[in-house]
């Protein structure tokens, strides 16, 4: 699996019922509170609740997909495996504020976009962002299947 279809592993299969767009944004301000020192812990994290949350289609694709970002995030390449669980075809953005905090974007195709502020890294703020996109994907396809 190349690096460009991990992301739609994650991506596609949003859960959307009860609880899942809150969870998706507690773990989003949690990576924004990380120390920049904790940013593996934070990739532990967010790959564990997004393939125990179910999100993951099968357990061969999760299972590639977890350890090519594993990986990355081992080499402390954590820019990259962010941008990893970023989908190729979503709008990303990010930079560092004047005092130090990073600020980031995501807007995945057909969805509305999410975003990050004050976080203490960059790549957490892209988690942060594409984990706010995911709860709002979330609450669009809870909404779009009561209705």
């Amino acid at each position: 699996m190349s690096y460009e279809h991990i992301s739609e592993v994650w991506l596609n299969a949003v859960r959307q019922d009860e609880g899942s767009a809150e969870h998706y944004s507690e773990l989003a301000a949690w990576c924004e509170g990380l120390e920049p020192g904790d940013q593996r812990r934070g990739f532990d994290r967010i790959l564990r609740e997004l393939s125990d949350f179910g999100i993951a289609p099968d357990d061969t694709r999760k299972d590639v997909a977890s350890q090519w970002i594993s990986l990355l995030a081992d080499s402390g390449a954590f820019e990259s495996a962010a941008i990893a669980l970023i989908p190729r075809t979503a709008i990303f953005t990010g930079g560092r504020m004047q005092d130090g905090s990073f600020v980031a974007q995501v807007i995945p195709e057909g969805s509305a976009g999410a975003h990050s502020r004050n976080a203490r890294s960059l790549s957490m703020a892209w988690l942060a962002a594409l984990l706010r996109a995911l709860a709002r994907r979330a609450a669009e396809l809870k909404s779009t299947a009561a209705g």
